[in-house]
C-alpha cells in the first residue's frame, strides 16, 4: 500500500557551528529545535554519568563499520565543568554498562566537546558503549541535554550518584556521539532514521492511527522526499508509504511530522511497530538502525480523556486559592480534559447533590477534605491516597499531575448522544460505548455516572464563596475576587450517586438511556455540557477505583467553542467539521502559528498537530492560545 503524505515544515536551529568538522554517529541530531532540548540531571550534588549503546547485532550501520575505529566522543553539555584536576570529568568506552571502563579524563566546555581517546577502539561484531561523567553541582544543575522527541529502545543509558546503570527509557536520546576515522564517512550517506515518536497509549489493529514520526538526517545533504517502510507486530510485508517534506530536511537535522501509521495485526499489550527508511530522493537508501516503538494493540482503542475530580465547598475558604491555579492549568493545558466538582467533604452548600457524601469513601474513611483534587482516582507513586493538593502560587503541580494520567490507556469508552427540546425545557440523553475485552473477561464489574455540569455561575449572594476576600496569603493571585466562578457544578446527577452498574452486552457493550429532565430556567446552557466517566467502585481497597474514560459533550454550540462564560474573557478555539478554526465572540482578530513560528491562514484546513494562536479580543486585549488538533 502506498500513500503520499505531505509533511508539516519545522523551523529548526543548529546548536552547533562546527558540527560537521568531524565523521560521527550517534543517534540524536546535530540540528534540533531548541524547544526539543531537554535538560537531564538529578539537580544535586553527585557524579553524573551517561553511555550510548551502539550494538552491530541490531543496527546495520554499525555491522557495516566492523574494521573502522572510534576515536573518541562527541558530547554536549548545559555547563562547563573544568573537573580533570580532581578525575571527576572524562569521555569512556566500555563493552557494558557495568563493565570497568576505559577512561580519559578531560574538562568539558559549555556546548558541543570533542574528546579522542589515547588509543582509538576498532569495531567489531560486540556492542560498544560510549559516554562520559561529570560530577553535577546545585549550582550547574542538569547538564546533561538529551532530544527529547524520539527515545531510542536499548540505546541510552544513565548512572545516577554511583547508583548502577539504568536503561534511558522514554525521556529523550541523548546527545552523545561517537568520533569515527575519516574513512567511515561513505558508510553514514544517504541514511534516514524514522521512528513514531508521539503515539496514543491504544491503537486498533491493522488501521492507521495518528502520531508523530521523528525523522533523522544522517546525510550531508537536504532531504525532499523518502520512501517510508512500516512493518507491525503480526505482519508478514510493510506498508510503504511516500512522505514529501514541505521544507526539506536539512543535513543532520531532527524533526517530529504528524502522520499516519500502520499498526500490525497482532494484538497485545506491548507490540512492535518498525520503520525503516528505503529510499530517499527517489534513490535508494542504505540502511540505518530500524525505529522501533511499542504499542498497546487491541480493538479497544479507546481516546483517553482524563478525568479532574475537585472536593470543594462554598464554605472552603482555602478552596479559592486552590482553585485558581487548577483553572489556570487546565486552560494552559494542550490536551482535552473533564472537569467536575463536589460539593462534599467538609460542609455542605447549595450545590451539594443528594447522596453525594457517599464519594468520601475515596478518601479512605477520612471525611474533611476541601479542597481536595483527584486525577481519575488514581494513586500516584509515592502517594498514600490518590489525592494531590496544592498551595502553592504555581501551576506546575496540576500539569504534572495532568502529564501523569493523560498518557494512561483508556480501558472503555462512553459515547454522549442528547436531545434537548428548547420549548419544553427539557434534555434527554443516552451513553453507551464498550469495555475493554480483557477487562470484561476478567469478571471486573465497571459503573457508570453522568451528570449535568454547569461552568462559570457567578458569585452572588446566593451563589456565595468565602475566602474571596483572603488575598494576604502568600501568592494570592490579586485578581482572585474578580475572576472567581463556580466551575463544573452538577445540576443534575442521572445516575445513583456511586454510578449505575453496567450490565453488558456480547461484544463488552452498553446503552443506557435516561428520562428527559426539565432545565431550570436559570441555568445557562451554553455554559453546561453532559459528562460521563466510566469507572471501578472498591468500597475496601481505595486503590482500586481509577476511572476507565470521560467525555463531555456541550449542550449548545456557543458552549462548545466558548467553553465558558465570557464575562471573564476567557476566550475559547475549537476545530470545525472541515479543519478549520471555529472561536468564540470575544475574538476579534487572531493568526494562528505552528509549533516552529510558521503562520497558518486562518482558513487553512489544520493537520493533526499543536498550534499557537495569537489573539485580540473585542475589549481590545491580547492573549495566546494553544490548540491540539487530532
Amino acid at each position: 500500500m502506498i500513500k503520499k503524505i505531505i509533511a508539516a515544515a519545522l523551523l529548526c536551529v543548529s546548536m552547533s557551528v562546527s558540527a560537521q568538522e568531524t565523521v560521527h554517529y550517534g543517534y540524536a541530531p546535530d540540528v534540533m529545535a531548541e524547544a526539543d532540548m531537554v535538560a537531564q540531571g538529578q539537580g544535586a550534588n553527585g557524579f553524573l554519568a551517561g553511555l550510548i549503546c551502539l550494538d552491530p547485532s541490531i543496527d546495520p550501520v554499525m555491522a557495516r563499520l566492523e574494521g573502522h575505529q572510534i576515536l573518541g566522543v562527541r558530547c554536549y553539555l548545559r555547563s562547563e565543568h573544568a573537573q580533570a584536576r580532581q578525575k571527576r570529568s572524562y569521555i569512556m568506552h566500555k563493552t557494558s554498562p557495568d563493565a570497568e571502563p576505559t577512561k580519559k579524563v578531560c574538562d568539558f566546555a559549555e556546548g558541543w566537546n570533542e574528546v579522542y581517546f589515547d588509543e582509538p577502539l576498532t569495531i567489531g561484531t560486540t556492542p560498544i558503549y560510549v559516554g562520559m561523567q561529570v560530577y553535577e553541582q546545585r549550582g550547574q544543575a542538569h547538564p546533561f541535554v538529551s532530544y527529547g522527541s524520539a527515545s531510542v529502545p536499548g540505546a541510552c543509558w544513565i548512572n545516577l550518584n554511583n547508583e548502577g546503570w539504568v536503561e534511558y527509557n522514554g525521556r529523550g536520546t541523548l546527545l552523545i556521539q561517537a568520533i569515527l576515522d575519516n574513512e567511515s564517512a561513505v558508510l553514514l550517506e544517504d541514511m534516514v532514521y524514522a521512528q513514531v515518536a508521539t503515539t496514543p497509549q491504544t491503537v486498533a489493529p491493522s488501521e492507521t492511527f495518528d502520531c508523530e514520526v521523528y525523522f533523522n538526517n544522517y546525510t550531508d545533504g537536504e532531504v525532499s522526499s523518502i520512501e517510508l517502510q512500516t512493518l507491525g507486530q503480526g505482519d508478514a510485508t510493510p506498508y510503504v508509504t511516500e512522505v514529501v517534506f514541505d521544507t526539506p530536511l536539512a543535513a543532520h537535522e531532527g524533526r517530529n511530522i504528524p502522520m499516519e501509521i500502520y499498526a500490525g495485526s497482532e494484538t497485545g499489550v506491548s507490540q512492535w511497530v518498525q520503520l525503516t527508511v528505503s529510499k530517499i530522493n527517489g534513490e535508494e537508501a542504505q540502511a540505518a538502525c530500524p525505529g522501533l516503538s511499542y504499542h498497546y494493540v487491541t480493538v479497544d482503542a479507546f481516546q483517553r480523556v482524563p478525568l479532574v475530580e475537585e472536593f470543594t465547598s462554598q464554605n472552603c475558604e482555602n478552596c479559592p486559592f486552590m482553585i485558581y491555579y487548577l483553572d489556570k492549568a487546565m486552560h494552559e493545558y494542550e490536551g482535552e480534559l473533564v472537569y467536575v466538582t463536589h460539593h462534599t467533604g467538609f460542609v455542605n452548600d447549595f450545590f451539594t447533590k443528594p447522596g453525594e457524601e457517599e464519594l468520601l469513601y475515596l478518601f479512605g474513611g477520612q471525611t474533611t477534605f476541601n479542597p481536595a483534587v483527584m486525577y481519575d482516582r488514581r494513586v500516584f507513586p509515592d502517594k498514600n491516597t490518590p489525592i494531590i493538593g496544592a498551595s502553592v502560587a504555581e501551576t506546575t503541580p496540576y500539569t504534572e499531575a495532568f502529564n501523569m494520567i493523560a498518557p494512561m490507556i483508556a480501558m472503555a469508552e462512553a459515547n454522549i448522544e442528547f436531545t434537548h427540546d428548547a420549548d419544553a425545557q427539557t434534555l434527554a440523553c443516552t451513553v453507551s460505548g464498550r469495555v475493554n475485552s480483557e477487562m470484561a473477561a476478567a469478571g471486573i464489574n465497571t459503573y457508570l455516572s453522568v451528570y449535568l455540569v454547569e461552568d462559570s455561575i457567578p458569585v452572588s449572594d446566593f451563589y456565595f464563596q468565602k475566602g474571596l476576600d483572603d488575598t494576604e496569603e502568600e501568592g494570592a493571585p490579586a485578581d482572585l475576587k474578580e475572576s472567581f466562578r463556580h466551575n463544573g457544578v452538577k445540576r443534575h446527577v442521572f445516575t445513583e450517586p456511586l454510578g449505575n452498574l453496567l450490565s453488558l452486552g456480547a461484544n463488552n457493550d452498553y446503552s443506557i438511556s435516561f428520562d428527559a429532565i426539565s432545565l431550570d430556567p436559570q441555568w445557562n446552557l451554553d455554559n453546561c455540557r453532559l459528562v460521563a466517566h466510566v469507572h471501578k467502585v472498591n468500597k475496601d481497597d481505595m486503590y482500586d477505583n481509577e476511572v476507565l474514560n470521560a467525555s463531555q459533550k456541550w449542550i449548545t454550540t456557543a458552549g462548545a467553542v466558548e467553553g465558558v462564560a465570557q464575562d471573564r474573557e476567557i476566550v475559547r478555539f475549537a476545530v470545525n467539521p472541515d479543519r478549520t478554526i471555529a472561536y468564540s465572540a470575544d475574538v476579534k482578530s487572531c493568526r494562528i502559528y505552528n509549533l516552529q513560528g510558521q503562520y497558518i491562514s486562518a482558513n487553512s484546513r489544520l493537520i493533526p498537530g499543536v498550534y499557537v494562536i495569537e489573539y485580540k479580543t473585542q475589549a481590545g486585549n491580547r492573549g495566546t492560545y494553544k490548540l491540539l488538533v487530532k
